[in-house]
């Protein structure tokens, strides 16, 4: 008999197969089958309908078993079964990318029956989490699952299968191929970046590769071992979480014959940056296009407004990822833009990789648009002046300093920028000037931007602002949330406090500090850093973790939800803040991996540019968090200590490619960890 996990009661949110047209459950349906007593009978024609179902499918699940997988440390292992569903009668499996995490030497498909066969990797679909094997069936007759290939476009409003429709996920675990199912709903469309439908039905990694049917035994998807954006330190955590995402099988049906024909699946990128720092916001202007991108090659330019991606009416940026998301490299986008009032389509075709992103700096600070500082030996020194109003930048119009980082961050390298300024003469009208200024990169050692110089002249006007940061008022403010239990510290100083300091010449940074575990006193920590953080006005975050083992990825919503009100009861800017682990400044953990430095890794790169700052020793561990590839660019300048030895983890190459540049010292102390926090204002 076929396990039961659990069953939905509700009456709207189960349906049953009554006809050639899904509709839901009810008593007169029911009734034309069997005398229905009332409404406690629904559950058991619920179970019996999923019995009924699961049967129909089971032909077409395969367990899979990935034999002679070798681990960093040199040893070999067996991996847990997963399964994998049958599509044709050549012998093609199609499983999930669980199979080829890491090499191995055989692959074994068990069938139903109880037949044992190896299989081969024909091709994967590296965007969806997706493998293709193959087979030889010799002479046993194989039972496909049924195909059904629809526009993937009506996944996110499909009139047949509703949010809150019943779902069936199905697993085969060993050799004996025991069936396991679990029940749910469909939960959301559109996840992952427009690749996946979410389900709460339990599973465990049993059922990575399995289908996901509905109760007119119609394929839905295929189950994969993803994660949401927030992650986790291994898929598995999230086994029995509620949580799992499948990919639609009508998406799977159309990329089937590439798969056959051992084509791998990348995911497509585009290039180009929506402006605004909310992706939820309403807005789809472009605040910049990565040059020799395919968004470049189609004739795209910054302060374009997009309105429709691939068919889909976008209004902000979260719709313009989620419409990017369902297409791979190669494919064509049809893209409906407005410029200058005037309506045009342009078509652009997705690209695997783009040269990565080498962000750049003028050297100046700013209030607005007007300039505040320029930094001694920067780029912009001896060019840009304080009190210029920057106009325009590269011919175009520049509406906001966001604007103006960004496009500076996708700057390319080898161009000289152009910026058109008005300056302000005495006695004089302003006068506009437009200057040639070949930026830096933020890449490469720290000690070559002169930090100690620069913090010494923020401003032209530093003897007064020293003066006026001595006289401010600086408090030290417990930060509580109702539903977070970790403690936090704030040392910010008093907002209401009138003096020359508060200018916006002189604003405030913030920087996050994540503390060991054993670390909890966050009072006896915080006298380590006043004077300092007072004198470089960079306000500070204390937050300790949950419990004294370990930090957890699941505390990555905690540490936004505190930034966010730690910034303004600051008064920090919002380009200024940073995470950091309490470990990067001290020696005491040179060959032992930090806790806190993984933790704010994960907490910088989950979330949408909080933190434009990163700063942790070399030794962290990267947790196994979701990145997506085509995501807005995040604006990450990442501080790394190496100690003596100057050498770099392989997977900071990650950080790279994602255009966050790593900045290297061999240490750091805390004055220079305030003044580094500091130059996150620096454009």
């Amino acid at each position: 008999m076929i396990p039961q996990n659990r069953f939905l009661l509700f009456v709207l949110g189960c349906l049953v197969v009554v006809g050639s047209a899904p509709r839901p459950l009810r008593a007169e349906d029911a009734a034309e089958d069997r005398a229905l007593p009332g409404a406690v009978d629904y559950q058991s024609v619920l179970a019996e309908q999923v019995r009924r179902i699961t049967n129909e499918i089971l032909p077409s699940v395969v367990s899979v078993e990935v034999i002679g997988t070798l681990q960093s440390d040199g040893e070999v292992r067996q991996d847990a079964p997963t399964c994998g569903v049958i599509i044709d009668r050549e012998g093609h499996v199609l499983a999930s990318s669980w199979v080829t995490r890491a090499s191995s030497a055989s692959i074994i498909v068990t069938l139903g029956s109880g037949e044992r066969l190896p299989a081969r990797v024909v091709a994967e679909d590296k965007h969806r989490e997706l493998v293709l094997l193959k087979i030889d069936p010799k002479q046993i007759e194989l039972h496909p699952i049924a195909l059904e290939s629809t526009d993937s476009s009506a996944t996110a409003a499909d009139p047949v299968r509703p949010i809150g429709s019943t779902l069936i996920a199905i697993s085969r675990y060993g050799e004996s191929g025991v069936p396991r199912i679990s029940t749910g709903i469909l939960s959301a469309v559109d996840r992952l970046g427009g690749t996946a439908i979410q389900s709460d039905v339990r599973i465990s990694p049993v059922f990575y590769g399995g289908p996901l049917v509905d109760l007119h035994g119609k394929w839905v998807g295929v189950l994969i071992p993803a994660v949401g954006e927030s992650g986790a330190e291994d898929p598995t955590e999230w086994y029995d979480s509620g949580v799992a995402f499948a990919v639609p099988a009508d998406v799977i049906a159309g990329k089937l014959d590439a798969l056959r024909s051992g084509e791998t699946i990348r995911s497509g990128l585009l290039g180009l940056v929506v402006g605004g720092d909310d992706p939820y916001s309403p807005g789809t202007t472009l605040a910049t296009v990565r040059k020799r991108s395919p968004a470049d090659r189609a004739g795209l330019q910054s302060g374009d407004r997009l309105i429709r991606v691939g068919g889909r009416e976008v209004r902000r940026r979260q719709e313009v990822q989620l419409a990017l998301g369902r297409f791979d490299a190669g494919e064509e986008v049809a893209i409906e833009y407005e410029r200058d009032g005037q309506r045009s389509t342009a078509t652009a075709t997705l690209a695997a990789t783009i040269e990565p992103l080498q962000p750049q700096y003028l050297g100046i600070t700013s209030s607005g648009l007007r300039v505040t500082s320029v930094l001694p030996g920067s780029p912009a020194d001896g060019i840009l002046k304080i009190g210029d109003n920057l106009k325009t930048l590269d011919g175009k119009e520049l509406d906001d300093p966001e604007v103006l980082r960004q496009r500076m961050w996708s700057a390319d390298p080898q161009t000289p920028q152009l910026i058109e300024l008005e300056r302000q003469l005495e006695s004089e009208p302003p006068e506009t000037l437009k200057q040639e200024i070949q930026p830096a990169q933020w890449a490469g050692p720290l000690d070559r931007l002169e930090l100690q110089r620069q913090a010494t002249k923020l401003t032209e006007r530093e003897e007064d602002d020293t003066a006026a940061s001595a006289e401010e008022t600086w408090t030290s403010t417990p930060m509580r949330l109702p539903d977070i239990a970790n403690q936090a510290l704030l040392w910010h100083p008093v907002s209401d406090t009138p003096n020359a300091a508060a200018d916006a010449a002189a604003p405030v940074a913030l920087a996050v500090c994540l503390l060991p575990p054993v670390q909890r006193d966050l009072a006896e920590q915080l006298k380590r850093w006043k004077v300092l953080a007072k004198q470089y006005r960079v306000a500070i975050l204390l937050i300790a973790s949950e419990n004294e083992q370990r930090w957890q990825l699941a505390e990555i919503d905690a540490i936004s939800k505190l930034t966010l009100p730690a910034i303004k009861q600051s008064g920090a800017d919002a380009n200024a803040v940073a995470v950091l682990s309490g470990s990067v400044i001290s020696t005491e953990d040179a060959k032992a991996a930090s806790p806190a430095g993984a933790m704010a890794l994960a907490a910088a790169l989950s979330t949408d540019n909080i933190y434009h700052g990163l700063a942790i020793p070399a030794n962290t561990q990267p947790p196994a968090i979701r990145l997506r590839r085509d995501a807005p660019m995040r604006l990450l300048r990442v501080l790394m200590t190496t100690g003596p030895d100057g050498v770099l983890p392989s997977w900071s190459e990650t950080l790279g490619r994602l255009g966050c540049p790593v900045q290297t010292a061999t240490g750091v102390d805390r004055e220079e960890l305030l003044q580094w926090c500091r130059s996150l204002l620096i454009y």
